[in-house]
């Protein structure tokens, strides 16, 4: 027994040797690698500020515990090799700047507290230098006689600076000049005229250079104005700009632009849309503090329009098309490709494209004031879309059931949907947070909001209306039977009026807004109608699926009937300010159809197959899908604007007339 005690405490001093020879190898090794210790303390925590090429960090030791003796740094960048470092400070300190970083890489920061016996374990953080020297923006260069005029924005920022401006030409530096902080234009004299001049600004702050921004001007033939894009198309956008270095007389007051003699605007730059094809003139007038004036012009040669048809847009099936609040991009969803497509309206060009896991057939787009688009589509989830004016995803929301109905989105930011399973949803429209949820009946038809905000709501079982706060206001007093999938509701507000087009031969209803009470329904002949539309004097314009074309005065009689030819006709009318109803044929022969307000039709063009709702644009042109593309007729009318003139209420689709 004696033996077996003696022999096992031989075996634990062994043990305690090999360990002890193990602890002295270790120190040995590198002692930048962290050991355990119940000696060594990592910090409580890490931060990092970002600076100007630089980072500041600061950290905390754990309280109670023994300073070290340093604390050791390290750095590095993910895929730049050259960007690692290190550096060792004392252990009294808790913070340290690194400087000489790159800005707008991400570094990686360790910091070990160093004891005698080694290091403490590692304590990280990340961050991204950013530069404080920043530079101007919308630097441009203006050229006149012998003279150029330099303008700028001034940078964003609060710490002190000036400006360093080198004027150079065949690449030579022949002046430098400066100017004080808050200047932001400079009229650079002596210059020679038909040399090409580049200039460079640079801001100048206490700690250094900003990145320098260029930009040419040749002095010679001075124009009075700069108007961007120089030869527009027709309702292209267009910056008119006056060029600083012509009217030289004194200090300018006011300013006052036409074109061809009309005053359009009185701010320093304007913008305009030239309407048609051909030669315009652009004067400026300029008035200056003593009261004096000089007035300029330039002819400006307006293009032809630049696509009528472009192809590969998909199938635009019985849903609307949207366009954007300046007029400049249109929005279709093709049904065949379920592919929201945003469409440069004056060049016919694809500015962005999102392939959805859904389509829509018949729900169709609405834009909001800000700019906004939103889409409801057919999947399981029900999914409600809300995208940027750049194409990007702000938020979507999951509605339960297929979204058949076009959304309506008001001015003052909420968004109401209507889904299948007759769900009316309210949300806000800035970040798809939900407001209100109202649970009906049947399947969804349409919605529409009037100028009060309160919200109409049609399913395959009635009509419902509710106030901005979700309350409900009536219920129809008869169950109408509103055709699902699409815009299916029309607001007459000066009459206090809502139209419903109806399933099977019901045609359409007229019910009033402030009871839910029905004022009259005219029936059709054959089969569902489809999106109604009201002119200014109450007409409600619909068609019928495989039968007629109807016009019926807000009293309930028929103002015309429609039925050459037809076969099925599902797009929807739209209205002009001429008071004519515009609408294609679905069946052969495929046309175009002009409708005067007597009823007399004249075929416009013919078309193939087509089953969208036309759309009159900002640019007098009638806009329609084709199996496989969008097509243009200039009609050279404008959109009406009273009534529920289109599908949607509007050319935005917004169909809400708040």
């Amino acid at each position: 027994m004696i033996k077996t005690f003696f022999n096992m405490k031989l075996k634990i001093a062994g043990i305690g040797l090999m360990v002890a020879a193990a602890l002295a190898f270790t120190a040995c090794e590198d002692e930048t690698n962290y050991s355990a210790s119940f000696d060594r303390f990592e910090l409580d925590e890490v931060t990092a500020t970002p600076g100007d090429e630089s980072v500041t960090l600061l950290w905390t030791p754990q309280e109670g515990k023994p300073s070290p003796v340093s604390y050791y740094i390290t750095w590095s960048a993910s895929g730049a090799s050259d960007s690692a470092g290190e550096t060792e400070v004392d252990g009294n300190t808790t913070s340290a700047t690194i400087q000489g970083l790159t800005n707008d890489l991400m570094y990686n920061f360790a910091v070990q507290s160093r004891y005698p016996s080694g290091l403490a374990r590692r304590i990280t953080t990340s961050a991204t230098p950013k530069t404080t020297r920043i530079p101007v923006s919308g630097f441009k260069a203006m050229a006149g006689d012998k003279r150029a005029f330099l303008s700028w924005t001034a940078p964003e920022t609060g710490l002190s600076h000036s400006y360093e401006i080198e004027v150079s030409s065949t690449d030579a530096v022949s002046k430098t000049l400066t100017a004080a902080q808050g200047a932001e234009s400079m009229l650079i004299n002596d210059l020679v005229n038909d040399t090409e001049y580049e200039f460079a600004i640079t801001v100048i702050y206490s700690h250094g250079k900003s990145e320098t921004l260029r930009s040419s001007a040749t002095p010679g033939q001075i124009s009075p104005i700069a108007v961007s894009p120089e030869n527009p198309h027709p309702y292209e956008l267009c910056k008119l700009e006056y060029n600083p270095a012509y009217f030289v007389a004194g200090t300018i007051a006011s300013v006052e632009w036409s074109v061809d003699g009309k005053a359009i605007s009185t701010a320093e730059t304007a913008t305009h849309l030239f309407a048609t094809p051909g030669s315009n003139i652009v004067t400026i007038t300029v008035t200056y503090t003593d009261g004096s004036s000089e007035t300029g012009s330039i002819t400006v040669d307006v293009q032809e329009f630049a696509w009528s048809e472009m192809a590969g847009a998909g199938y635009q099936k019985a849903s609307n098309f949207a366009f954007s609040p300046d007029g400049q991009t249109l929005y279709s969803i093709s049904q065949s490709t379920k592919t929201l497509l945003a469409i440069n309206a004056i060049t016919g060009e694809i500015r962005w494209q999102q392939t959805l896991a859904a389509a829509t057939y018949g729900a169709g787009i609405a834009v909001g004031p800000d700019g906004k688009v939103y889409l409801g589509t057919e999947d399981g989830a029900g999914t409600l879309y809300a995208f940027t004016p750049n194409g990007t995803v702000k938020w979507q929301a999951s509605m339960g059931k297929a979204v058949k109905a076009a959304p309506a989105v008001t001015s003052d930011g909420v968004v109401y949907a209507l889904c299948d399973g007759a769900k009316l949803i309210a949300y806000d429209a800035a970040d798809g947070a939900h407001k209100w949820t109202a649970d009906l009946s049947g399947n969804a038809g349409g919605v529409a909001v009037d100028a009060a905000g309160n919200i109409y709501a049609g399913t395959s079982s009635g009509i419902w209306a509710y106030s901005p706060a979700g309350t409900r206001l009536w219920q129809s007093a008869d169950a109408h039977k509103v055709t699902e999938r699409g815009g299916s509701l029309a607001i007459d507000s000066s009459r206090g009026v809502i139209f419903a087009t109806l399933k099977g031969k019901g045609g359409v209803a007229a019910v009033d807004m402030a009871s839910g009470a029905t004022k009259w329904t005219y029936a059709s002949e054959y089969n569902d109608c489809y999106h109604p539309v009201v002119d200014a004097q109450g007409t409600v314009y619909f068609n019928e699926k495989n039968g007629a074309l109807y016009a019926v005065t807000y009293a309930g009689t028929l103002k015309w009937k429609y039925s050459a030819g037809l076969g099925y006709t599902y797009s929807g009318f739209a209205i002009g300010a001429d008071s004519h109803a515009y609408i294609t044929q679905y069946a052969s022969p495929f046309a175009v159809l002009d409708i005067a307000p007597d009823g007399s039709a004249t075929v416009l063009t013919n078309i193939a197959q087509t089953m969208s709702p036309v759309c009159i644009g900002p640019d007098a042109r009638l806009y329609y899908g084709l199996n496989g593309s969008i097509a243009t007729f200039n009609i050279g009318i404008l959109p009406a604007t009273e009534g529920w003139p289109c599908r949607g209420g509007n050319i935005h689709g917004t169909n809400s007339l708040k």
